[in-house]
């Protein structure tokens, strides 16, 4: 199965196209045939929302259409097309696409009315990172609808943590957040919670002590005991909630229902519902490191497992066999349901000829009766 995954990611350093593309090199060393592409039209603006895409495309914008033609060339020496931010793909476009395509999203459901929901259900198989809102998708009209975690990636973690390491619980850093601090929802759960523990080790935009330096991020989370983790809406969908197990922190995470989808809960994992409700958590597991190395452990096990970057990716794989067997098998029971159809149509048919010659002579008195009828109002109209 020969891949090629579209991205949006701009040619910087940080997270950028250099990223992704490490990021697929690492991938073919596993043993999957992917490659990238960039679906990026505007460097300063890569992903472009569907009311702007739309635009261009009725437009029949140079640019967009000469993504679009290299795009196509390209795509004649591959199975798959993998839309991975699931933008700057007009669902009109899909539709000529030759090969099995794949919308992946991560972004729900902050920016599903303006970028998931108006294309989604051009394509075969949607891949969504938010577990939350599949359902959602199958709303949509997505006929085919799976998850696919974002994982932790290979500069998420240290690959010589060990389970001793852990269970030697050499952490002085009680609890650790890295995001951002702007957003009104999470501004006021965060400051809530970081007043609460003011020991606790906070970096991010909009926090005071600004980005924590690259080279101090793995250090730090596995130095630190709790990773708290708080989403703007639904989830559980960040890195956050992988890379914390990676590195062996015991984990407190919002969206405690589908985040036992994804963990087991109270054994891998501790779910909260209220901001309240972490803060006690926390204090508790801070009192009671047994328990918290414990839930670390474990948490540490199921991610290193099961959301590796192979294990992720092997995900999406195995969605598309899957949907690939389904309409193989739908296309098959259309052919042999065909004979079927002949049949039925033969039965009519010969219903037909039976009931017309036991009844022809009844049937050809009603046609001439019928005739007469039909001349005689003809002639008074002309009469008339």
């Amino acid at each position: 199965m020969k891949i090629l995954l579209g991205h949006t990611f701009p040619n910087k350093k940080t997270f950028g196209e250099s990223w992704i593309e490490d990021w697929i090199i690492r991938l073919r060393l596993g043993g999957y045939d992917v490659h990238p592409f960039s679906l990026v039209v505007d460097n300063k603006q890569p992903m472009m929302y569907f009311n702007e895409l739309d635009t261009r495309w009725k437009l029949k914008d140079p640019q967009l259409m000469k993504l679009y033609d290299n795009l196509s060339h390209k795509l004649e020496n591959y199975d798959v097309f993998i839309c991975y931010n699931g933008a700057n793909i007009h669902p009109e476009f899909v539709k000529i696409l030759p090969t099995f395509n794949v919308y992946g999203c991560f972004d729900d459901p902050e920016s599903s009315d303006k970028l998931s929901k108006p294309v989604a259900s051009s394509f075969d198989l949607a891949m969504v990172g938010n577990i939350a809102e599949l359902d959602t998708y199958k709303k949509w009209g997505c006929k085919h609808v799976y998850w696919w975690p974002l994982g932790f990636r290979a500069d998420d973690f240290d690959s010589k943590l060990t389970k001793e390491w852990i269970l030697n619980d050499n952490r002085n850093i009680d609890v650790t957040l890295l995001c951002e601090r702007e957003t009104n929802y999470r501004k006021e759960k965060v400051d809530k919670f970081s007043n609460a523990f003011p020991q606790g080790v906070y970096h991010g935009k909009g926090w005071a002590k600004g980005f924590l330096p690259e080279e101090k991020r793995i250090p730090t989370l596995q130095n630190t005991k709790i990773g708290i983790n708080i989403h703007n809406s639904t989830g559980p969908i960040n890195f956050r909630t992988f890379y914390l197990p990676a590195n062996g922190v015991m984990q407190i995470c919002d969206n405690k229902s589908y985040l036992g989808k994804i963990f087991e809960l109270n054994k891998e994992v501790i779910g909260y519902d209220t901001i309240e409700e972490a803060i006690e958590l926390t204090n508790y597991y801070l009192t009671h490191p047994e328990e918290r190395i414990k839930i670390a452990l474990n948490g540490w096990k199921k991610t290193m497992k099961e959301y590796n970057e192979l294990s992720s990716f092997q995900k999406v794989v195995d969605a598309i066999i899957e949907v690939k067997q389904i309409n193989l098998n739908v296309k098959s029971c259309t052919k042999i349901s065909l004979p079927l159809k002949q049949t039925l149509k033969d039965k009519f048919v010969l219903s037909v000829y039976n009931f017309y010659f036991k009844n022809k002579q009844s049937l050809k008195r009603s046609i001439k009766r019928s005739i007469k009828r039909s001349i005689k109002i003809i002639n008074e109209n002309i009469k008339k």
